[in-house]
């Protein structure tokens, strides 16, 4: 029996069997690297003392496939949840008004019955999705084919 081998073949068909780990693992470096640049612009837009933006963060997916930036679970600032305060700055929230024996002592100074939000998450992704779209794909590119090669 005769067989014919082509040099270089079965280590070019290795490392394509090794492509699917390395494309994971250029998505999770691109990931972290746009998540950390996301964050920063989102902890910016924030503003105020800092105690909201301190309880921010990013993170990268199971699958390697997305990056978010929200706040920390499980974590209180004051008596009420990172979440719910920063939901409350992204989307607005209503003005507590006094009522009973409190709206007699106490006249409130909102000249507003709802505060408008921040939008801080929205419009960060909006300047910045087709920026990093372009560059994430030509990242995870060089990488992949950096690994490839070598």
């Amino acid at each position: 029996m005769q067989s014919v081998e082509i040099s270089g073949l079965s280590e070019t068909v290795k490392k394509l069997n090794a492509a699917p780990e390395i494309i994971r693992q250029a998505r999770a470096e691109f990931f972290a690297e746009a998540g950390a640049s996301l964050l920063s612009d989102v902890q910016g837009r924030i503003g105020g003392t800092g105690k909201i933006a301190g309880v921010q963060e990013y993170r990268v997916g199971s699958g390697k496939g997305y990056v978010a930036v929200r706040a920390k679970a499980k974590t209180n600032v004051g008596k009420y949840a990172a979440g719910y305060i920063t939901n409350a700055l992204e989307n607005g929230h209503e003005v507590r008004t006094a009522s009973g024996k409190a709206k007699r002592k106490r006249r409130s100074r909102a000249k507003a019955s709802r505060v408008p939000g921040k939008y801080m998450y929205r419009n960060t992704a909006a300047q910045e999705l087709d920026q990093l779209a372009e560059t994430g794909a030509r990242r995870i590119e060089e990488l992949v084919a950096k690994k490839l090669e070598g």
